[in-house]
């Protein structure tokens, strides 16, 4: 526990009340605050200003709120980094709802403050902080209309007059664009004072306070409150010790919301103080309306009841969201990649220079520098600009590939690269759908590296991972431990998509033809060159599939013999073997190929035994012989892992029908999910499980040379137990690394449907064909991707 955090910092009814305080905030340093507050907040914001996982805002508020509860009031001085955190809705019928023994009512729950906050502003950091700066009392006290309480408690060394900084968007849209100007106009914006003999402020610009600023890049200024120690005007923080900002005074000539509100502040960390937005609901001016006529002072009328300081009044105080402090001391930290990366000085913008961010400081070898313009400045990285340009390529097994390297353009990455021939690649099979437009990235995946397994974890080149972790909690596998270690997981991207039954068709045609002798040769070579149907998979992904698809990339994991050997298992009394594995098949529709496999080996569908029957006489549960097992401890060691697909926030509407469709779905472990928060792009479910497996021989001839094999990763999705929805029981996809820590994939269905998979079945009787190449990236190539717009799954 820190010198801020305590559950003595807030006057609980009772001591039962206290332990649940004592309970809540030690699971949030427990779970949440190992790794500091800043990067636990940039999660909790990324929870909060996502509006697809409203589901955890709740939960969310409630950390915050104990958080608030335990923190320490402490006077604040000089400027000060702000985060937004929540906006919520006043909630007029709370008493109502408390009667019913609800928190919020109804309404209150729509939050639809928060909705729109996130769908316009919440990224732009339009608000970037404030400041408290020395207020004499003679200002003070005209300042709040000579309140006498207000004046007895002022104290030049803890008494502050503040104001608020705001900053312009980049790259805004017609909403965001509007702003700063209706900002401007409606709150008496100034512009940002550059020297203490900035006119215009009612307080003492210090130098030492104007030095501190230029750490917070920010152009206009406003929004004037006087700040000083209190007592929470919020009923349920029962007087709680608060650094309370009061907007409310005539005299500041507040305008509408700021007539109603006061933000309280807590310290929470070193340097971080936690604020809480608090809005009245009785008792409140819309606003001062000043008739333009000649003459001074303009008469005016107020839109609404005048604040007076009357504490005999019920204002009907309500928390109305959450919003942070940060020290500029600690600048950088904020504005680093795992808390507020949004909030970072631009090129051009106060902060830029003053933080270093022109001339980063040199990473440690292996490391990357923090404060990265991840759309161009990876150029000045010596670091990113060795990992973004160097290929990792192996000899392809067909010579006429030649040197891949030739792709890459002067000044550009090979994510760039591969961004520039994926328009070609489009427009090419736009309107003529055929593999041989693709033939860059046929080229590049046969010159890249397969991937391994190392002590039973997914291993590439370089430091070979993009981040591995041992959950903590316990979970099952069929009744039997199954702790999730070697964990790693890493975003995914699509390339361009191939209607593959199209190759499916034209080579049937091709075959019928040879076989009844007419004039082959020449037939099948138009078949192959003659212009195909539009590329519509692509076209739709391109245009609507990729904003509202909700694959975000695959993670793995360490897979034990025992759960090895189950899901590759294919003898004929599987029902007999896993009752339970068997059961969830048959009752999940989706699942219906792989529970036909089920049968089909039950009815002894295959004359030869599968792959691996050797060592599956008996299951590992039934008497399975120590030979056996360690075979498959050897396998699940050295070639094998287990997988799933995982799902950013956008699968989250339609999350009760996946839960339906997919037996593997679900949501990641609670530390995983912290992970997963932690990183450039968040996800939030996994499911579409898979088997992966090293070491293994491509099963398209595309990728094969006439004298050796391509050898790659592959990703099984087939085997009966695995399950999951159709039509991933007709896939197996392979990958290779073709950059240190970027991979090629190809996506690969079987489009044979009417012939059920065993693994002892020549994959030629499948037809196997490629559907389309899509891309794993790990942390720092998901941070470019993102900066240049690759296949982005938003369209804001």
């Amino acid at each position: 526990m820190n010198n801020y955090l305590n559950v003595a910092n807030f006057p609980t009814a009772s001591e039962q009340e206290q332990q649940a305080l004592a309970n809540a905030l030690d699971a949030i340093i427990a779970n949440d605050l190992q790794d500091g507050a800043l990067p636990m907040l940039g999660r909790f914001r990324k929870i909060l200003g996502d509006n697809l996982r409203r589901e955890e805002w709740d939960g969310i508020h409630e950390k915050l709120l104990t958080l608030f509860k335990c923190g320490t009031s402490t006077p604040l001085d000089g400027p000060m980094i702000g985060v937004s955190m929540s906006i919520r809705d006043s909630d007029y019928f709370k008493e109502a709802a408390n009667k019913h023994g609800e928190n919020r009512s109804m309404l209150a729950h729509l939050e639809w403050m928060a909705t729109l906050w996130n769908v316009t502003y919440a990224s732009t950091g339009l608000w970037m902080g404030k400041t408290f700066e020395p207020v004499s009392a003679e200002v003070f006290a005209a300042k709040c209309g000579h309140d006498p309480v207000s004046i007895f408690n002022y104290d030049p060394e803890t008494t502050r007059i503040g104001r608020n900084f705001f900053r312009e968007p980049d790259d805004p849209n017609f909403i965001q664009s509007l702003g700063m100007p209706v900002l401007t106009q409606f709150w008496n914006l100034q512009d940002r004072p550059l020297d203490t003999k900035a006119q215009g402020f009612d307080c003492q610009l210090l130098a030492q306070n104007l030095a501190k600023e230029k750490a917070i890049p920010y152009v206009k200024t406003g929004g004037i409150f006087l700040s000083l120690p209190g007592k929470s005007v919020v009923a349920e923080m029962r007087g709680k010790a608060v650094y309370q900002l009061n907007y409310r005074w005539h005299d500041l000539h507040p305008a509408f919301p700021m007539t109603r509100l006061i933000d309280e502040l807590v310290q929470i960390e070193d340097g971080v103080y936690l604020g809480q937005l608090v809005m009245a609901t009785h008792h409140y001016s819309l606003g001062t309306l000043r008739i333009p006529l000649f003459g001074d002072p303009q008469p005016e009328w107020e839109l609404g009841e005048a604040y007076s300081g009357d504490t005999s009044l019920d204002y009907g105080y309500q928390n109305n969201g959450f919003f942070l402090m940060i020290d500029t001391a600690r600048a950088r930290e904020a504005f680093a990649d795992s808390a507020f990366p949004n909030l970072r000085p631009r090129p051009g913008e106060r902060g830029w220079k003053e933080l270093g961010y022109d001339h980063p400081a040199p990473a440690k070898p292996g490391a990357v520098a923090d404060g990265i313009d991840w759309k161009s400045g990876w150029r000045d990285d010596p670091e990113l600009q060795r990992k973004f340009t160097t290929f990792c390529l192996e000899p392809s097994p067909k010579a006429e590939d030649g040197d891949v390297r030739e792709l890459l353009q002067p000044g550009e990455s090979i994510l760039q690269m591969l961004q520039r021939q994926q328009g070609k690649i489009s427009a090419a099979s736009g309107f003529d759908d055929h593999l041989r437009h693709f033939e860059v990235l046929n080229r590049l995946f046969r010159s890249g590296v397969a991937p391994r397994i190392a002590d039973g974890m997914f291993q590439g080149q370089g430091k070979g991972y993009n981040t591995r972790f041992d959950a903590p909690e316990a979970r099952d596998w069929y009744g039997h431990s199954d702790p999730c270690c070697g964990f790693d997981y890493y975003h995914g991207a699509t390339l361009n998509l191939h209607w593959g039954f199209g190759d499916s068709f034209i080579a049937n045609i091709a075959r019928s033809l040879q076989e009844h002798s007419m004039i082959p040769a020449a037939l099948a070579d138009k078949l192959q060159n003659d212009p195909r149907a539009p590329n519509l998979l692509n076209a739709v992904w391109a245009n609507i599939g990729r904003f509202i698809f909700p694959w975000a990339g695959k993670s793995f994991e360490r897979i034990s013999g025992r759960k090895l050997s189950m899901l590759l298992d294919e003898s004929d009394d599987l029902a007999q073997r896993y009752p339970q594995r068997v059961a969830e098949l048959k009752a999940r529709p989706a699942s219906f190929p792989h529970y036909a496999l089920v049968e089909k080996n039950r009815e002894h569908y295959w004359q030869q035994p599968g792959v691996y029957a050797a060592h599956l006489s008996s299951s590992w549960d039934q008497g399975m012989s120590k030979a056996d097992r360690a075979f498959w401890e050897r396998e699940a060691a050295e070639h094998w892992l287990f997988g799933n697909n995982i799902q950013d926030s956008r699968i989250l509407p339609t999350d009760a029908l996946f839960r339906i469709l997919d037996m593997n779905y679900h949501p990641p472990l609670p530390s995983i999910q912290r992970l997963a928060d932690s990183g450039p792009s968040p996800f939030v479910r996994q499911g579409y499980s898979f088997l992966g497996v090293d070491d293994r021989e491509s099963i398209l001839p595309m990728n094969n040379g006439p004298d050796r094999p391509k050898k790659v990763f592959q990703f099984h999705y087939r085997y009966p137990l695995i399950g999951g929805p159709a039509p991933i029981g007709t896939c197996l996809d392979e990958l290779v690394e073709i950059a240190e820590g970027l991979f090629l994939g190809q996506l690969i269905y079987s489009t044979a449907l009417l012939v059920p998979f065993h693994s002892a079945t020549d994959p030629a009787e499948y037809q196997y064909q490629l559907f389309g190449y899509f891309l794993l990236l790990d942390n720092t190539w998901e941070q470019h991707r993102q900066a240049i717009g690759f296949d982005i799954n938003t369209s804001g």
